[in-house]
């Protein structure tokens, strides 16, 4: 029952920052061609009509926007570990640190950076969902950043503590981020491929479109 609390708590704030952008980006994703219709009041008169119907996201940038919001919800958890890494860290203070100790140090010292990636993996979700006008410079320029950050705390972590068991748990979670930032860069570029599509069609102004779909 405890585990099933977890998921759900784990869950939860995740999937209603996601159903609130997919609401808030229903009608930025333009107009996309369903079918053809034929309209005409006999056989003779009768035509091909395109019937356009409201976009959608691609699948790589839901994906990206809703991990996005799993992995951005750690700034709430991470904000307090950080907190309690400075505690640890100023007791260490006129003692030799050990393995553990230089551990806490690294993740202390990596924590602001760690915080900045997740509270703007929060807000890029949304901003992924609705089209933000700098949506995919913004996924791109995160998915850098986490590439940094993860890369240079693995690396610190293996040359300070060297292959302890204790590493495991965070470096397959900084694992996880890489292999989210490589999705980010995936959806940057959906997204571009998006806009370049739209701006390449000659699609019908939305009250035409909205017309043709109703008739």
């Amino acid at each position: 029952m405890e585990n099933v609390i977890l998921v759900v708590g784990f869950l939860l704030l995740p999937s209603l920052l996601y159903v609130v952008g997919r609401i808030a980006g229903r009608d930025v994703w333009g107009l996309v061609l369903s079918r053809y219709e034929k309209r005409g009041a006999s056989a003779y008169r009768a035509a091909e009509v395109p019937v356009w119907v409201p976009g959608k996201a691609p699948r790589s940038v839901r994906a990206a926007a809703i991990t996005s919001f799993l992995l951005g919800q750690m700034v709430i958890p991470g904000a307090l570990a950080a907190l309690v890494g400075l505690v640890m860290c100023l007791e260490m203070l006129g003692r030799s640190p050990g393995v553990m100790d230089r551990m806490v140090l690294i993740l202390t010292l990596s924590a602001p950076s760690g915080l900045y990636v997740a509270g703007a993996l929060l807000m890029l979700g949304s901003l992924l969902l609705r089209r933000g006008p700098n949506a995919a410079a913004r996924a791109r320029w995160i998915g850098r950043w986490s590439v940094l950050h993860n890369v240079l705390l693995i690396a610190a972590l293996l040359v300070a503590c060297g292959p302890k068991r204790d590493l495991v748990p965070i470096v397959v979670y900084a694992l996880i981020s890489l292999a989210h930032a490589a999705l980010l860069f995936v959806a940057a570029r959906a997204l571009d491929a998006h806009d370049l599509s739209q701006a390449g069609e000659n699609l019908p102004s939305p009250g035409e479109a909205a017309t043709t779909a109703a008739g």
